[in-house]
């Protein structure tokens, strides 16, 4: 029988340095997003078109997407099992996605939040833009704008500036 045995000493001169095309590290983590939305069939949607277009991922990790049917649920998950994003409604059930927002804001400061929502007026943008959005998404414009936002926002680190997108 044949036996080979190869050990390998490295110094730091030796090291190669790392490739520009490299994986970044970030795209082996798992991503979860929240989407809070009380209108059952679009948050299905929705699921669907993230899963579509986010995942399955290239370089591994998985993707998770949950969906609460209000606000105080979703204060709830983020207080106990904070997500990467949260896209939240702003016609909720109870408290209104904008307040709901800024509540998240007092838990969790850098947590980024879409509105996704049909109320998109200059009102409801400004009032959502005090509020701490990140990213304001008319439900016209969801697989145009969603997808990419959700990218851009993950890219950055979570720290994507507000985008005034449709």
């Amino acid at each position: 029988m044949f036996q080979c045995a190869l050990v390998c000493y490295l110094d730091s001169t030796s090291m190669p340095e790392p490739r520009e095309d490299a994986p970044d590290p970030q795209r082996f983590r798992d991503i979860r997003i929240l989407i809070v939305e009380d209108h059952e069939p679009t948050g299905r949607a929705v699921t669907a078109l993230l899963e579509g277009s986010l995942g399955p991922r290239p370089y591994g990790g998985a993707l998770d997407v949950v969906t609460v049917p209000d606000a105080e649920s979703a204060l709830a998950r983020v207080t106990h099992d904070p997500p990467d994003i949260v896209i939240m409604d702003i016609s909720l059930p109870g408290m209104n996605g904008i307040e709901a927002t800024r509540r998240l804001r007092a838990i969790a400061p850098a947590l980024p939040v879409i509105i996704h929502s049909r109320s998109d007026t200059d009102l409801h943008r400004a009032m959502a833009a005090a509020a701490g959005v990140r990213v304001f998404i008319s439900k016209r414009r969801t697989a145009q704008d969603l997808p990419p936002s959700i990218r851009v926002i993950l890219e950055s680190g979570g720290a994507a500036p507000a985008v005034p997108l449709g």
